[in-house]
């Protein structure tokens, strides 16, 4: 039996450090095949050899690659690197954002260690890598992305690892993708990647090279490799606790993934099998949320807040539970108690944070409300459940990084 979810991305990104991610990455690379050109689905496009000629408007498609030439021959592996030219004389846009990729991600795959270098060639690498990654998130921007097979996979993973900041990614990559298909010039693809570096952060740019190197290959491929991969156990620990799914069986199981960037919304058809399972991983095992009535969108949902609070236990260390939708009388009767305290709209959040949402919400905000009279907590109860969700997760953001004080 399969499920529709809407998947929870309210939670905290799993943060790994820089050694960590050195020693994991030099292990990782020895164990992916190296098939630059069938590494990535989808049709690859052609390119202008290396310091080819051009005239007229292909002046500056020879200008380009030429370029890609030189970095090709600064890396030690002249000619087609990346092997862009095999079934065509041009750059085409997907082979321009491979590059834009690369230069994004190259810093992070520099960390491969002596040995293993001795071993396999970088540049390799950084090409299967790279063409692999830009191929599986320009699935989840295109214009029905709808997303199947090791894609979809692809995608539950990075959800589980990144969690809000997700959706920081798949808009990075859009606009990674729209000046890479604009670039005239070698400069403004690398500009174009060094900015989708900087807006996602080291952080989750170690985590996409992770989890993009470990999807190098088949679902199945990826799937053996997930469970080892650096600071799999607390994603999986963190997805148990925020959506109720074990990660290992939503990610090998998801029949598709369809993610809407503008609405802010990841979902997925998944088993009946991947809701309310023990996690695995690195942690060791943690005992699956029970009791309460399970959801049709595989959250569970109690008629209290002591019931909800007793049945997930500790939020954790310097955190409190926290309710999205509020839990005040007026939404519970509108509402219905489920509907509020359920593990989808109950979730662990720092003291500090929590205690800073529950001021805001308390305080008269004009550009919020319209008017002076109301407090916001006083304005958002006549909303909508959706509005008032949607509310609760932007104020979270927007507190957290200062944009509403």
């Amino acid at each position: 039996m399969l499920l529709f979810a809407r998947l929870p991305t309210d939670f905290d990104p799993v943060r790994v450090g820089e050694a960590e991610f050195r020693a994991a990455l030099s292990s990782m690379v020895l164990d992916i095949p190296l098939r630059v050109a069938s590494s990535a689905p989808g049709q690859r496009g052609g390119g202008l050899a290396p310091g080819s000629g051009g005239s007229g408007g292909e002046a500056w498609q020879a200008d380009m690659a030429r370029s890609y030439g030189r970095l090709c021959e600064q890396r030690g592996s002249p000619g087609d690197c990346f092997t862009l030219f095999n079934d065509g004389p041009y750059l085409q846009d997907d082979d321009k954002r491979s590059i834009a990729m690369a230069l994004a991600v190259g810093p992070a795959l520099e960390g491969i260690d002596a040995e293993v270098r001795a071993m396999i060639d970088p540049t390799r690498v950084l090409a299967t890598v790279s063409i692999t990654l830009s191929a599986y998130m320009a699935l989840l921007i295109a214009p029905e992305p709808v997303t199947k097979g090791v894609a979809a996979a692809f995608a539950v993973l990075l959800w589980g690892y990144l969690g809000f900041e997700f959706f920081e990614l798949v808009r990075a990559y859009r606009r990674l993708s729209e000046e890479a298909a604009r670039a005239t010039t070698f400069a403004e693809l690398r500009e174009a990647g060094e900015r989708f570096g900087r807006v996602i952060g080291p952080n989750s740019v170690r985590i996409l090279v992770l989890v993009g190197t470990a999807a190098v290959g088949e679902t199945a491929a990826l799937m053996s490799r997930a469970p080892k991969l650096l600071g799999f156990g607390q994603a999986s620990r963190t997805v148990e606790l925020n959506a109720g799914l074990n990660l290992v069986d939503a990610a090998a199981g998801v029949e598709r993934v369809i993610v809407s960037v503008p609405e802010g919304t990841l979902r997925a058809v998944l088993p009946m099998t991947a809701v309310a399972m023990a996690a695995k991983g690195g942690g060791g095992q943690r005992p699956a949320i029970t009791g309460g009535k399970l959801l049709f969108n595989g959250h569970r949902a109690w008629r209290s807040h002591s019931g909800i609070t007793n049945a997930l236990g500790s939020p954790g260390k310097g955190k409190r539970w926290h309710h999205i939708v509020e839990q005040h009388a007026s939404n519970i009767k509108r509402f219905g108690p489920e509907a509020i305290h359920n593990t989808e709209n109950v979730i662990p959040l720092d003291e500090g944070l929590h205690t800073a949402v529950s001021a805001f919400y308390s305080s008269k905000r004009r550009f919020i409300t319209g008017t002076g009279s109301l407090t916001v907590r006083q304005w958002i109860r006549t909303q909508s459940y959706e509005a008032q969700r949607e509310f609760g997760l932007r104020a979270m953001e927007n507190i957290k990084r200062g944009v509403w004080k």
